[in-house]
């Protein structure tokens, strides 16, 4: 893992990019086999019964259905955004934090019009209530099985074949279990992610994450020692626990190293679990990302005039999956930064092996 010094030689010599890549580590061989305890632990049952579809959007480039899945693991509510034209592909795009799905939406939007069908699995967030924490463990795990059962719901209603995922904050991190749990999930994008839950709890500046912390404290007359003994005690549903079983080769991260809300050392501690894949470090904290996107139009609702000229975390998704799906498609667009990246590239790999 890069050290507080090398950190400091990589901030100075790339910020005239803004961004620089670790590539995959040329060593690794692929994860360990998943145990089969896996598979029992998260099991999906009779998969899904039934389900509804409602018209969502309807634009000439694309169109979005509202599904609605009714399984054994409760209601799974699904937006999937598709062309007219069938194809194998699909990329699951995973909700952050709370609110509305506004982010993620605009995801979903950008991979379908440029010819990924997307869909978005809506998170149950019960377990945001303070009143649910002795129940914390089975309501992530309960998140997982609800990912695998709309992949079976995929498979068998629109024949998807090939799985891809996209997430961001806690869209990465519930990538990095879903992915670790089910090999169908294979081409995976993360984005200010990190692994090992507890820490980041500990860690973390998120105020929402202290005022759940503080509240549970409250309500359950526990101390903080308390509080984290029984977070390490019965979290399974952890990116620690299984994200290694994903195959780094795969992969793709995107941190940004002055995140302190997913602090960067467990964005890299992931890394390491991952065999080191491809990675982009970009000089933002985990705010300051969105600036790495042309999510924040300058002139809405044109996208196309954002407040970053490029939208970089969009293309390096798109180019690694079309890569990754042999879709056949190249991304000229990456080209201009390569050529910027190219030194501070060499300069970072130089940085990291000595430190």
């Amino acid at each position: 893992m890069l050290s507080r010094r090398a950190l400091s030689v990589l901030a100075a010599v790339s910020t005239l990019s803004a961004c620089a890549i670790l590539p995959q580590d040329p060593h690794y061989q692929g994860p360990p086999p998943r145990p089969a305890e896996l598979d029992q632990y998260y099991s999906r049952g009779d998969s899904y019964t039934n389900f509804t579809r409602e018209p969502l959007i309807d634009k000439i480039l694309f169109k979005a259905d509202r599904i609605r899945i009714e399984s054994p693991a409760g209601l799974i509510t699904v937006d999937y955004y598709h062309t007219d034209q069938k194809n194998d592909d699909l990329v699951l795009v995973f909700p952050l934090l709370g609110g509305k799905n506004v982010i993620v939406d605009y995801f979903a939007e950008y991979f379908v019009q440029h010819g990924f069908d997307a869909a978005i699995v809506h998170r149950n967030n019960d377990f945001k209530d303070p009143a649910m924490f002795a129940q914390i463990e089975k309501l992530l795990r309960d998140g997982v099985v609800r990912d695998r059962i709309a992949m079976d719901f995929f498979e068998k209603e629109y024949g998807k074949k090939d799985f891809g995922s996209f997430g961001i904050s806690r869209g990465a991190i519930n990538v990095a279990i879903t992915a670790g749990v089910d090999p169908r999930l294979k081409y995976n994008v993360m984005a200010l992610g990190g692994t090992d839950l507890v820490d980041i709890f500990k860690k973390s500046n998120q105020p929402r994450i202290k005022f759940y912390r503080n509240t549970v404290m409250e309500q359950q007359h526990i101390t903080k020692e308390q509080f984290y003994e029984f977070l390490k005690t019965n979290l399974r549903t952890d990116p620690e626990k299984v994200a290694q079983y994903m195959d780094g080769r795969n992969s793709l991260l995107l941190l940004s190293v002055f995140d302190r809300t997913v602090p960067f050392r467990y964005g890299m501690k992931l890394r390491k679990q991952l065999g080191e894949p491809r990675t982009v470090l970009m000089l933002a904290d985990h705010y300051t990302s969105i600036l790495y996107t042309q999510y924040v139009a300058l002139a809405p609702p044109f996208r196309s005039i954002g407040v970053f000229p490029f939208d970089y975390i969009e293309t390096e998704a798109l180019g690694f999956y079309r890569e990754s799906f042999n879709t056949g498609a190249r991304t000229f667009k990456l080209a201009p930064i390569r050529i910027l990246q190219l030194p501070f590239d060499l300069m970072l790999r130089v940085v990291n092996w000595i430190y």
